[in-house]
């Protein structure tokens, strides 16, 4: 799929997000289940952050044409995920070697602005990332060589990914 007919999907679900902040209560926000379950807050931090440092960052090195490569193969996990346009239905936890620090949630308010801003640094990178010619690529490290194309398509995906949590957390803190 092309970032113009990714666009509108990503646009409807990152508006569902924000439309659901002003659903939770300060303390639905920001309840955690327990020390391995995420509040709902830090899975809103989880999917600014790497909108932002992840997704959007690597469609615009590919534009650039730094910090990867030319070419490059996907993974077995990466040609199914976008054969089938979508992360498999099940929790993914991510190796300890990679993951980061726990992240710390900002207020709703703050998430309004930022995925906001997210929606619109994502619709200013279309033309470019349409005009590319696919040949050069980042590595994700479980999916291998991603083009800036892929890389747009997997930040709308991973968005679809978290709405199965987003329904859980939202079950837990009610």
């Amino acid at each position: 799929m092309s970032p113009t007919e990714v666009y509108p999907n990503l646009e409807s679900v990152v508006n569902q997000y924000i439309s659901s902040l002003d659903d939770y209560s300060d303390e639905q926000f920001f309840f955690k289940k327990d020390e391995e379950t995420w509040s709902l807050g830090q899975m809103y931090e989880h999917l600014a952050v790497s909108s932002q440092f992840f997704f959007l960052a690597n469609c615009v090195r590919c534009l650039e044409k730094r910090k990867g490569q030319i070419g490059g193969e996907k993974t077995h996990f990466g040609e199914q995920q976008f054969k089938y346009g979508g992360f498999p239905p099940v929790k993914i936890k991510i190796p300890d070697l990679i993951r980061g620090p726990e992240p710390i949630a900002k207020t709703k308010e703050e998430y309004k602005s930022i995925l906001g801003k997210i929606l619109t640094d994502s619709q200013s990178l279309i033309e470019a990332i349409n005009q590319d010619d696919g040949s050069y690529k980042a590595l994700q490290i479980a999916m291998g060589w991603l083009d800036a194309k892929e890389w747009f398509h997997l930040h709308e995906m991973h968005y679809r990914h978290h709405l199965r949590q987003k329904v859980e957390l939202e079950s837990l803190s009610a």
